[in-house]
């Protein structure tokens, strides 16, 4: 897939980045459809300088989890500002309210978190609870790697494991914000003590 080809089978846009955010896009691709995200649209120098890393590292992520349960395939790279990956219908666990979730999402949300651990990814910022999606099926879905850690060698991996302790606040964080009720003691620890990375980002901000 090339940007010409992309941009001349768009079916419509899924989000509109506004500022250093990409674009995505539900685009037609060999009988199916795919989603393209694409920094195109971002500032000049965001465009030269930073959005390539974030799509490497972000594309370097989903070809290494392919395959992987609750991770999109990936599809292929248009060119330095964009890629495709397989599109997942469902809504993001941003747009629930308390109560709205099921007890048994939260279970799923642990396997896909264990899952992507155990293939050597860190996400990095699952606090964002609009990148975990719940398909109308109930399976839950990660997107957006572009703060993503792989383990390729002792540095990286040491990191991937720092990053991955932070992930797995995630669970915590959700359901204190829509069924706190859930919260189990290992819960509730998770959120009062702060990993090694984030005291360690803590000290380096003087917080």
């Amino acid at each position: 897939m090339n940007r010409r080809h992309y941009q001349q089978h768009i079916v419509r846009s899924i989000h509109e980045g506004k500022g250093f955010q990409s674009s995505v896009y539900l685009v037609e691709w060999k009988g199916g459809q795919v989603a393209v995200k694409d920094f195109a649209t971002s500032p000049k120098w965001f465009r030269r300088f930073v959005a390539p890393i974030l799509v490497g590292r972000e594309v370097r992520a989903l070809r290494h989890l392919n395959g992987t349960q609750g991770i999109p395939r990936f599809v292929g790279r248009v060119d330095r500002l964009a890629f495709a990956m397989e599109f997942i219908e469902g809504a993001p666990i941003s747009t629930f309210s308390r109560g709205e979730l099921s007890p048994d999402v939260f279970p799923r949300i642990t396997e896909v978190v264990e899952a992507m651990h155990a293939k050597g990814v860190a996400h990095g910022d699952l606090k964002r609870r609009s990148n975990l999606i719940l398909s109308p099926d109930g399976s839950v879905w990660i997107i957006d790697f572009a703060a993503s850690v792989v383990a390729r060698g002792p540095i990286s991996r040491k990191l991937m494991r720092a990053v991955a302790e932070v992930d797995d606040k995630s669970l915590p964080r959700l359901k204190r914000f829509v069924s706190p009720e859930l919260l189990t003691e290992e819960d509730k620890w998770k959120l009062d003590n702060p990993t090694k990375l984030e005291r360690w980002a803590k000290k380096l901000l003087g917080r």
